[in-house]
């Protein structure tokens, strides 16, 4: 996946690699999830979406326009999870330049981002 400017790849064991925004020039081993498996990946502008195996959503990056669903415009620097979708089974994700979206099994859909949300709906 990539972003404005920054990458992310994630291997067959879940294991997730990160590169750019001036933090790492290579891939490297993105050491904040090691002991989540994640599935599937993310980018937006300058924020990236982690998928679990579990089917979690966590955020990380800039929450400038409430993109990172945690009902806040503050920077996220850890991989938060969204609390919004905790219980939910996310099947898919996709990261946008100021909103993403996520696809829950059974319950409908679920976004975030714009001024006017703040968090998600």
């Amino acid at each position: 996946a990539a972003g404005h400017s920054h990458a992310a790849a994630v291997t067959d064991d879940g294991e997730l690699f990160m590169w750019g925004s001036s933090v790492f020039l290579e891939p490297q081993l993105y050491p904040n999830l090691l002991h989540t498996q994640v599935v599937d990946i993310a980018c937006g502008q300058d924020y990236t979406m982690a998928l679990s195996k579990e089917g979690e959503v966590y955020t990380f990056g800039k929450g400038k326009t409430g993109v990172l669903g945690l009902a806040s415009l503050k920077k996220a620097n850890q991989p938060t999870l969204v609390e919004g979708l905790k219980g939910k089974n996310v099947a898919e994700m996709s990261a946008g330049w100021k909103h993403c979206m996520a696809l829950v099994e059974e319950d409908g859909d679920s976004s975030s981002g714009d001024e006017k949300s703040k968090g998600t709906q």
